[in-house]
């Protein structure tokens, strides 16, 4: 494991470990002084784990531990850009880094899932199946729904292609002024060279399968839940969100719309962005 430092004086540890397929996945531990949880953060499609420094700066001084991985295909992990064969290899990443970063915990240490876009779809699939290994999930802004429809025509051929051509890729449309109201977040992201715009045939048919099973899954969900929300989102469906979460039967939920944030509440403009970091810290501190 490598150590340097991070801006504001965090401690950020890095390192890697082999999942599903011998792929080597890249992942960033930044440890709390005091510990009293660890948070386990996905991001989203075609980015990477170092663009969550506002949440790392938040939890870590209040004494919670942060992990963040760069999926299977994105940042500094292996695999082709913006591929997978199946939404399991995902699930599979998270499965081994939430391994890695409950190692040498005590029993009673409370672990937490925090999901970003695409990487809510997968935190909240993971609640599914492991409700017994996290103490809470946390999504923002996920990918429950494409806020553009696509076309029948082009899904069906997304479906053909997936089977003929699924490592075959495309650019994945985001329109990247929609990220952030804060212009400099949007110049990084252009800038940044660990980010992608990639997406093969078969992630779009994985994606969009585990958008419907999931729709039909919420009432299954048994972990503590906090949903927040882009009110003026336009690369997620926020409809679909708000229809999850009203089928949620699980009584310890909870879900913010913040009316005039784009769709990365964490990353918007500094006045913006205080109240989702906020109700986030809130939300994991009643829960420890």
């Amino acid at each position: 494991m490598q150590l340097n430092r991070t801006s504001g004086d965090l401690q950020e540890n890095t390192g890697t470990f082999e999942s599903v397929g011998g792929l080597e996945i890249f992942y960033r531990n930044y440890p709390a002084e005091d510990e009293r949880a660890r948070l386990v953060i996905v991001h989203g499609i075609g980015e990477h784990s170092g663009r969550y420094g506002n949440v790392f700066r938040k939890l870590v001084p209040r004494n919670i531990s942060v992990w963040a991985m760069d999926l299977r295909g994105h940042g500094k992990s292996g695999g082709r850009r913006g591929h997978i064969l199946a939404f399991d290899d995902y699930i599979n990443d998270v499965s081994s880094m939430m391994d890695v970063a409950r190692q040498g915990m005590q029993d009673q240490g409370k672990s937490f899932l925090l999901g970003h876009s695409m990487g809510g779809l997968i935190a909240l699939a993971f609640a599914l199946r492991y409700p017994a290994r996290i103490d809470g999930v946390i999504v923002s802004s996920p990918s429950l729904g494409i806020a553009v429809k696509v076309p029948f025509l082009k899904k069906a051929v997304g479906k053909i292609m997936s089977y003929a051509v699924p490592g075959l890729t495309l650019s994945n449309g985001i329109d990247i002024t929609m990220l952030s109201h804060d212009k400099e977040v949007v110049r990084a992201y252009a800038d940044d060279p660990l980010v992608h715009d990639r997406v093969s045939a078969r992630w779009f048919t994985e994606i969009v399968k585990t958008m419907e099973k999931l729709s039909n899954s919420a009432s299954e969900l048994k972990t503590p839940i906090l949903m927040q929300l882009a009110g003026d989102d336009q690369l997620t469906d926020v409809n679909a969100s708000k229809e999850f979460f009203g089928a949620i039967t699980v009584d310890d939920k909870a879900m913010y719309v913040y009316e005039r944030l784009y769709h990365e509440i964490y990353n918007e403009s500094e006045e913006r962005r205080a109240g989702p970091l906020q109700d986030l810290e809130e939300w994991v501190e009643a829960h420890l």
